[in-house]
């Protein structure tokens, strides 16, 4: 009987893998099982009673209506909890599996995430450029200028998945090519290990014979010279051989101190990009994609308030997202921007006074007794230099605007330049409890 139930459910996952949206029955249904009750009903087996409410709520017609589509006998059907015996990555996304070693199986053997894909990135003014210099890199991975690729920006903006968004197309298009994805964390540990197995060798040569070589988070090999030296030379190898490398850190190759300058040199030998927090308007768009990968209607003045309330980390802004979607399915409560005040009222956090960068000029030039017209000015007297630095950093700290528009407002000055101001001050706060004092005294001057 449980042979007969077995495939009748595969019957009707095929039936409904047509019905339902490809994600949402990736993540819901595929992974399910059935297990037989008598000769009229069986259970269809799920990791969890959040996955129960949800399957129920969403899918029971649709089940119903597939079951009648594959079967005469009329069958009664109910959602079960399975015991956890059963695969604990049971409900991780499926990617649909080629004939010969499923690209799946090659996604683990590479450590990459397959939830991580170009398709699932939403792109925006501020990460374009990154998107689409690891879409060139995936299409011809170590054939092209931007080797080594190197992608920075502030935790939570989506350089993970980027730079797996690459190893995972290059997964699905080209079978022959080695993929590796590793955490700076990991390829320290792998070498650590080596060196108390006494089997270094075996080390190199694991790191150094892949085709694609994807290391996340460099900023953390700080201060571990030889794990340093050790990267230096597997970086090297694969260079010369023409294997392509991507990397990202949490900032620009230059401000990263403790690294050896042999290696930073070498970060900028390809294509350095950065991904900037989102707009507004891409922040919403991020929602709305997550709320439709779900099959959920979300009211737009939900997303806009959460897309509102948190500006800085795409990770935080989905999180949100979850964490309303899951009470409000488990209580039967109706998605509302009172809710998702409710629900939400730990994670966001009160909101600042709106700051503008005309308001900040305004007040930098007032602390310094600088004019605003001297800030935008080319002139580059050490005053006016620390002055601008400064503005340029509360303009980056106190509001959204990317790089480029601050720059404009500041005589039409490239990104790269406020960048370099952004780290000069936080040198100089490192440096100087005064001058750390004197810039507290001016940001509270400006938001309050």
């Amino acid at each position: 009987m449980q042979e007969e139930i077995n495939s009748l459910w595969k019957s009707c996952l095929s039936q409904l893998s047509k019905k339902v949206k490809k994600h949402s029955f990736h993540t819901w249904l595929k992974p399910t099982q059935a297990e037989v009750v008598d000769n009229h009903s069986f259970a269809i087996l799920v990791p969890n009673q959040f996955a129960a409410d949800w399957i129920e709520e969403r899918y029971h017609q649709t089940i119903s209506e597939a079951l009648a589509e594959v079967s005469a006998k009329e069958w009664q059907f109910g959602l079960k909890i399975r015991k956890p015996s059963f695969q604990t990555e049971m409900f991780s996304p499926v990617i649909e599996e080629p004939q010969g070693p499923s690209r799946h199986q090659r996604q683990r053997a590479t450590k990459l995430n397959p939830r991580y894909l170009f398709e699932n990135f939403v792109v925006g003014d501020s990460n374009e450029f990154a998107y689409a210099a690891c879409q060139g890199v995936s299409h011809k991975p170590g054939e092209n200028r931007y080797n080594p690729l190197f992608i920075y920006g502030r935790s939570g903006l989506g350089k993970t998945h980027l730079a797996q968004a690459v190893g995972n197309e290059i997964v699905g298009n080209q079978n022959n090519r080695r993929v590796l994805y590793a955490s700076s964390e990991e390829f320290t540990n792998d070498f650590i290990r080596s060196l108390g197995n006494r089997s270094t060798q075996e080390f190199t040569q694991f790191y150094r014979s892949v085709d694609v070589l994807l290391l996340d988070d460099i900023q953390f090999f700080t201060g571990k010279e030889s794990t340093q030296e050790q990267f230096f030379h597997t970086f090297n190898a694969l260079h010369q051989a023409g294997k392509q490398i991507v990397l990202t850190a949490d900032r620009p190759p230059r401000d990263i101190l403790g690294l050896e300058e042999r290696l930073l040199s070498r970060f900028s030998w390809g294509l350095v990009a950065d991904i900037q927090p989102p707009s507004l308007e891409t922040r919403i768009a991020i929602l709305q994609r997550k709320a439709n990968n779900d099959d959920i209607v979300v009211p737009l003045e939900v997303l806009t308030y959460i897309a509102d309330s948190i500006t800085s980390n795409v990770r935080e802004l989905e999180g949100a997202l979850v964490r309303l979607l899951a009470y409000s399915s488990l209580r039967n409560k109706e998605i509302t921007v009172s809710l998702t005040q409710e629900v939400l009222k730990d994670t966001i956090r009160p909101r600042l006074k709106q700051v503008t960068i005309e308001q900040i000029q305004k007040q930098v030039g007032e602390f310094f007794k600088i004019s605003e017209e001297l800030l935008k000015a080319k002139k580059k007297s050490q005053e006016i230099v620390n002055a601008r630095q400064i503005a340029m950093y509360l303009c980056r700290s106190l509001t959204s605007a990317s790089l480029k528009l601050i720059g404009s407002h500041f005589g039409g000055r490239d990104h790269s330049t406020v960048i370099h101001a952004c780290s000069q001050v936080t040198e100089n706060i490192k440096r100087s409890v005064d001058y750390k004092l004197q810039l507290d005294q001016l940001t509270n001057r400006i938001c309050s």
